[in-house]
């Protein structure tokens, strides 16, 4: 590990191991934490759109908290970028931002911070957390643009830079920073918080090394690692060999109406697959392109689904997998390709694509299809109170079932399941000029099965405001709905209108810089999950249980399962 050798003959018990590794998995918690507390942007206090993982010295993460599982998979490539930039030039004072989609990052309202801890003039590890921010400046608040043709239309590009070194903060770079948002108090406050929560990290390690040394740390981040991999090849194992194809769809490409393939090839080997990505299309001149970081990302949330083992959550276990893609390609684009859209639509396509595929492979874990990510911005100026940019995760729709368990309901897309809470409505209402007049389970949003998809919600958001208002919407799956499996029943795709002075006004996934007016009602229908399974197999007292809950309607227990009634 980083050139360090390992005390000859050193030997760690396994109780030694257990506890360094519940060690470290506070550590990454004890950060997101502290974050959670001090910050300023509700997206980030309530939300709790940001993850915290720790790192060894060779920037491979031995520790994840368990927040948001695009941001843990992407984050160790742009913390190796930023290594190798500063290689030689980094010390136990520094503190180092980036947010660039070309440096490792995903997109660019996701900024890192990064911190080393030094023990014996020797790196020993890094601590990382990566905060979406409310706004990173661009052509639209919030940083969502369907407009967007290049990525210097998306906001600020941060390539790694030092926030902090042995002089203290730089207070040109943070203002640099926050001067070219819509919300500089906000970003500052979080940054700061962000600053904070790495050097809370950093303390923790440091009384880590303290107490079992260096030697024996050194050790158990190579067990822990080890201990990834061999679970991660003990589960493929069990899967059957071959090459296994499949091909997913964004709803269209951004430039017209078409839909864009996804196409991968999988191929399981005897401890091993590979993924390869090679046939998917150019990159688009539209926000969907997805960065290497971010497609890795997602290629190993898949198979942490398929493996179901917390053993595997650290990145030992990629050893295993091996990503293929093609450069300039829709997953692997070259700058300056707009990539903001990455962690919305096209995670959720590549995720898909790969568990489909796997369906030949290992039929009794994969999983239906899910809810896509769906989200919106509201961005406007009230007379009293000034500006605001409202992120909406208040509804998330419902997860894919599988040949055991019905879907989760409501718990949000497969490449964030819960990672992002619903904000509280009281404090949105009293925070913005909204009034929250629905907040509900929409029954038979699930695909019917023997497994039943998870329920999708809606939510209704009335406009108070009084001042100018913009709607931005940022959301894949109004045209493609999460498909069922093993003949089960396709989810309800998701859904997006404005209703103004009796008029239903229809909105998309792709809706930017809608003029919102005083009165106004939006209302968001979320997608349900696929469901698995025939319909007509699923036992009675679990239809009975749906409809006391409201999952179900008694026209679909009659009408689909043919059970009540």
């Amino acid at each position: 590990m980083n050139g360090i050798s390992r005390k000859a003959g050193l030997e760690i018990d396994a109780l030694t191991l257990a506890v360094v590794r519940q060690k470290l998995l506070s550590v990454s918690e004890e950060i997101v934490e502290t974050m959670v507390r001090t910050c300023f942007s509700p997206l980030l206090n309530q939300s709790r759109d940001l993850s915290a993982v720790v790192l060894d010295g060779d920037a491979q993460v031995v520790a994840q908290a368990e927040r948001t599982p695009i941001h843990m998979g992407a984050m160790p490539f742009a913390v190796r970028a930023m290594a190798e930039d500063f290689c030689g030039r980094v010390g136990p004072d520094d503190v180092i931002m980036a947010n660039d989609p070309y440096w490792g990052g995903s997109h660019l309202p996701d900024i890192t911070l990064v911190k080393p801890v030094f023990r014996d003039d020797e790196l020993r590890f890094w601590v990382a957390i990566r905060a979406h921010q409310s706004d990173t400046g661009g052509i639209s608040a919030g940083g969502y643009s369907p407009s967007a043709t290049e990525i210097f239309h998306e906001g600020l590009r941060i390539p790694p830079v030092k926030l902090a070194d042995g002089f203290g903060l730089r207070e040109d770079v943070l203002r640099m920073v926050c001067e070219n948002t819509r919300k500089p108090e906000d970003t500052h406050g979080d940054i700061l918080a962000m600053l904070a929560s790495v050097d809370v990290g950093a303390e923790r390690l440091d009384a880590l090394l303290d107490r079992y040394g260096t030697d024996r740390i050194d050790l158990c981040c190579a067990k822990i690692l080890d201990a990834g991999e061999a679970a991660m090849r003990a589960h493929i194992r069990q899967w059957k060999p071959g090459v296994y194809k499949s091909v997913s769809y964004l709803d269209n490409d951004g430039v017209s109406t078409e839909r864009y393939p996804v196409p991968v090839t999988v191929t399981v080997r005897e401890d091993e697959v590979e993924v390869d990505f090679r046939e998917v299309g150019d990159q688009v001149a539209a926000y969907f392109n997805s960065p290497i970081a971010n497609t890795s990302a997602c290629v190993y949330i898949a198979f942490f689904y398929l493996s179901n083992d917390q053993q595997v959550l650290n990145e030992g276990s990629t050893r295993a997998i091996q990503v293929l893609t093609r450069k300039g390609s829709l997953v692997d684009p070259v700058s300056p390709a707009p990539v903001t859209g990455c962690t919305t639509f096209a995670a959720a396509v590549i995720i898909e694509s790969v568990i489909r595929a796997m369906a030949g492979a290992a039929p009794d874990v994969v999983v239906a299809g899910s809810a896509r990510r769906f989200r919106y911005v509201i961005a406007g100026n009230e007379p009293k109170t000034g500006s605001y940019i409202y992120h909406y995760f208040s509804n998330k729709g419902g997860f894919g079932a599988n040949n055991d368990e019905d879907g989760w309901v409501n718990i949000g897309g497969m490449q964030n399941p819960g990672g992002t809470p619903s904000a509280s409505l009281e404090r949105v209402e009293a925070s913005y000029p909204f009034l929250i007049e629905e907040y509900a389970l929409t029954t038979d949003s699930g695909g019917s099965g023997r497994q039943r998809g998870g329920a999708g919600g809606v939510v209704a958001l009335r406009y108070r405001g009084t001042g100018p208002a913009v709607l931005n919407v940022a959301g894949e799956g109004t045209v493609i709905a999460p498909y069922g499996i093993n003949d089960g029943v396709d989810g309800d795709p998701h859904e997006i209108w404005i209703e103004r002075n009796g008029e239903k006004i229809q909105l998309d996934g792709r809706s930017n810089d809608t003029p919102i007016e005083p009165g106004d009602l939006i209302v968001h229908r979320a997608a349900g999950g696929g469901g698995c399974g025939n319909p007509r197999d699923r036992d009675r007292i679990s239809i009975e249980r749906d409809l006391d809950f409201g999952y179900i309607s008694s026209q679909t227990a009659r009408e689909i399962y043919r059970s009540m009634g």
